[in-house]
């Protein structure tokens, strides 16, 4: 592969371009005779010279950058061309492990190609250098060199890369091009006392199978090569982490946590389903003492890029956002290998591939099995079973541990326990709740924690009827309906939770009775029923059962309500209603100043109450907002207090200070997310941030009031 820098290099095409070619062939015959004695690093090579406007074959040199003159002249550029000019002389003279000795004394041959690359190549110009400047600053170029005279230029082999004219004491350089085969790439440098330290890769493109090494380049703060040395494989090694920041209820700042797990002599994530995490891959190289670390944020070559691969998009999903920060979404339960790969930007697929590795994936849900699906509700002093169910891993390979805020537990390291209520009762309000955690690699792990909120209550059902209108339900006394006027019926203190066990039976049946004829209704059942009686509709989804009717004519209309558990009927409560006609005056809607109790939510009742023409409320607990940072790349990472007892939160931001104007909300599902980013804001720009907890019960959403303001200016 022949690369040029522009149009103007493909004028070299005469006798140097023979030259090079030729050098090329014989060298590569040469290697393919020699033994693998040469501890296999050097092999069938074919020579990659890069003379185009000082370009090297380095990962650099394949990357489309475009370069200022004033950023040619930074410190950082100028620490990149003495790595890449060294190895690409190192490369030219197929001394690649040719180290320096004690002294720090280089390969001369080296040193004088180095120095020839420092000059730069003119396209169709041969350039003329004194001998005796070009031998000063080969001496000046290293430490370990103490003199270099014309008399040691002239017994260098220049292999076609420039001509020594001894008669008129010059040093002519044509003008060149490249070729491709052994490749060093920069990986990152280190600061120390004397200037810094660079760290190589060699890699030959032409021969995979030779095994490739690592190089360290001293180089002192004014520009001279101290020493070049060889950094042993064993002494690097790339870590991967698969993790997400998380707050716990006693700490002010976020703690990391890994999803990396050690397993079966190596590395395994597990991971929890729906959900999102971040993935780090550091290079680390020991150095004697020392252990420098290297990231994207940090490579020594700005085109090395991570790249990472799911094998299985159903389970895992990798998305990277504008900064090259990586998320990892799961959707999915099951296995999928995350293949990751080190790689030089605009060079193919595998071409020159740095590092790469793979991280076995395990996506799970776990899950507490408390015999419904509506929470869990006990009576005072009544034991239920509880099953721990993990899906995505082999159950075998877990274990527990449970755990409860109220009442008792037994077998509490068993996948299924047993919890005893207390003889009180316990309301919602109370947070109550039973967690297990479950741990791999005999219980030396933790992996997650799931939990299940619970009340304890005695099951009082009653039947109670609440007027719609444009305000919301309004709690009715007294037992008169009017006829052509909408009402919600519900069976007040029928918590879903109580429905445990029914595996062959709905959780409950409403029956509507009047004049001989009657509709049955359960959860399956929630189709529009209009007969000779009432307009009977699906009710509010969630919590008691309930539905809207619409009285038609006058008369006796009796509701019986009926919950089962363990497929057996449980508890049952009848109520008769009064239905007079829709010209007659009736008490039942008149409002009552007396206040209302609040709407009943799925883990607690309300009792009938006189009537209001207050709607329903609901009391949300405020979350607490800990803090939010501005991060690079104009994003703002907004952190909070877990606050179960809600569904979910919103944040709300905006340059407002009152929020009087530009507001913007977001909305986070889940009640156990703990940070949000926001993305794409103005840079110096200062933003407003503040989050409220949101509820839903009954198929109404409720929220609680704001938490303080933080306020942040985007920096960077």
């Amino acid at each position: 592969m022949i690369i040029f820098k522009d149009s103007e290099s493909l004028g070299f095409l005469g006798f140097f371009f023979y030259v090079i070619l030729k050098l090329s062939i014989v060298r590569r015959e040469k290697r393919m005779k020699k033994s693998k004695n040469l501890k296999g690093k050097i092999g069938a090579v074919m020579l990659s010279l890069v003379l185009a406007l000082t370009m090297v074959v380095t990962p650099s040199m394949f990357a489309t950058k475009s370069v200022s003159a004033g950023e040619e002249n930074t410190e950082n550029v100028k620490s990149q061309k003495i790595f890449d000019n060294w190895t690409m002389a190192a490369q030219i003279a197929d001394k690649t492990t040719n180290y320096f000795d004690a002294d720090g004394t280089p390969d001369l041959q080296t040193a004088v190609f180095y120095t020839e690359l420092q000059y730069g190549i003119k396209p169709n110009t041969n350039e003329e250098i004194k001998a005796e400047d070009f031998c000063k600053k080969v001496k000046d170029n290293f430490t370990g060199i103490k003199s270099f005279t014309e008399a040691d230029l002239a017994k260098i082999n220049p292999l076609g890369m420039y001509t020594y004219d001894q008669e008129n004491h010059k040093i002519i350089i044509p003008g060149g091009g490249a070729g491709s085969g052994l490749i060093c790439t920069f990986i990152g440098q280190n600061e120390v006392n004397f200037g810094n330290v660079k760290y190589g890769k060699w890699k030959d493109l032409a021969v995979p199978s030779e095994e490739p090494y690592y190089i360290a380049l001293d180089v002192k703060d004014n520009g001279q090569i101290k020493a070049y040395r060889e950094i042993k494989s064993e002494d690097v090694s790339v870590d991967v982490d698969i993790y997400r920041y998380q707050y716990s209820d006693d700490e002010e700042e976020p703690v990391k946590v890994s999803y990396l797990k050690d397993y079966n002599k190596g590395k395994k994530a597990f991971l929890p389903n729906d959900d999102h995490y971040n993935l780090s891959l550091y290079i680390n190289i020991k150095d004697g003492e020392e252990n420098h670390i290297f990231n994207e944020d940090n490579f020594g070559d700005q085109s090395l890029k991570v790249r990472i691969e799911s094998q299985n998009k159903d389970i895992l999903t990798i998305n990277e956002d504008e900064d090259g920060d990586f998320r990892i979404l799961t959707d999915g339960i099951g296995t999928s290998d995350l293949k990751y790969k080190v790689q030089t930007e605009s060079v193919s697929d595998d071409d020159n591939t740095i590092f790469e590795g793979t991280i076995p994936c395990n996506v799970y849900d776990l899950s507490i099995d408390a015999g419904t699906d509506g929470g869990l509700c006990l009576l005072p002093n009544e034991s239920r079973q509880l099953s721990a169910k993990i899906n995505g891993i082999d159950e075998n390979e877990v274990t527990y541990k449970w755990k409860t805020t109220q009442g008792t537990l037994e077998n509490a390291d068993q996948q299924t326990c047993k919890i005893i209520a207390p003889s009180t009762t316990l309301s919602s309000e109370a947070n109550n709740v039973v967690s297990v955690k479950a741990y791999i690699n005999n219980g030396q792990d933790e992996l997650d924690t799931a939990e299940e909120y619970f009340i304890v209550q005695d099951c009082n059902l009653s039947v109670i009827h609440e007027l719609m209108t444009d305000r919301g339900y309004v709690v009715q006394t007294g037992d008169t309906l009017k006829a052509g006027q909408a009402y919600r019926i519900r069976l007040n203190g029928a918590l879903p939770g109580f429905g445990i066990g029914n595996t062959d039976h709905t959780f409950y049946i409403l029956k509507f009775e009047q004049d001989g004829d009657s509709v049955v209704l359960d959860e399956n059942k929630e189709d529009l029923v209009d007969n000779n009686f009432a307009t009977i509709s699906v009710g509010v989804f969630g919590g008691e059962p309930n539905r809207m009717i619409t009285p038609k004519k006058a008369g006796k209309l009796t509701v019986t309500g009926t919950i089962y558990r363990e497929n057996k009927e449980f508890k049952t409560e009848t109520k008769t209603f009064t239905v007079e006609s829709d010209n007659t005056p009736s008490e039942s809607t008149k409002p009552d100043p007396t206040p209302n109790p609040s709407n009943p939510t799925p883990s607690q009742p309300t009792t009938a109450a006189p009537a209001t023409t207050t709607p329903a409320k609901v009391t949300v607990k405020k979350t607490t907002l800990k803090s939010a940072k501005n991060a690079k790349g104009k994003k703002l990472v907004v952190k909070w207090k877990k606050n179960t007892a809600g569904n979910g939160y919103q944040i709300q931001y905006s340059t407002s200070k009152k929020f009087a104007k530009g507001n913007k909300t977001k909305t986070i599902s889940k009640n156990k997310t703990t940070s949000y980013t926001i993305k794409k804001l103005k840079k110096k720009k200062t933003y407003y941030v503040r989050i409220r907890t949101y509820k839903k019960v009954s198929g109404k959403t409720y929220y609680s009031g704001w938490s303080s303001v933080k306020k942040v200016k985007i920096k960077k």
